[in-house]
């Protein structure tokens, strides 16, 4: 007992607490409503006909390309949400369908 109050590496230490390990638990979640699990639709788009193109004006014209984009974006980010909740449910732009 002399010793260890005189070398500190000899002295009684108490137990490291333990170390809490985050334990990773998987939760079962239904799927959203078949409405919400529809794949995007795409309609049609403008005809691409040059001569009906130069009758539209340039700031129209390009107010008609915005919207168009954004509405690919939005689509194409559903669909990539609904693949993610239900796999293959929604064609891909450019993947092969089997």
């Amino acid at each position: 007992m002399l010793l260890s109050t005189a070398l500190p590496a000899c002295a009684h230490r108490p137990a490291d607490p333990p170390v809490a390990v985050p334990v990773a638990v998987a939760i079962e979640r239904p799927l959203p409503p078949a409405d919400l699990m529809m794949c995007a639709e795409r309609p049609a788009g403008l005809p691409e006909d040059a001569s009906l193109i130069a009758q539209i004006p340039t700031a129209i014209r390009a107010g008609i390309i915005r919207m168009a984009r954004a509405f690919r974006t939005n689509a194409d980010g559903k669909d990539r949400l609904v693949n993610w909740l239900a796999a293959d449910s929604c064609p891909v732009p450019g993947k092969p369908i089997q």
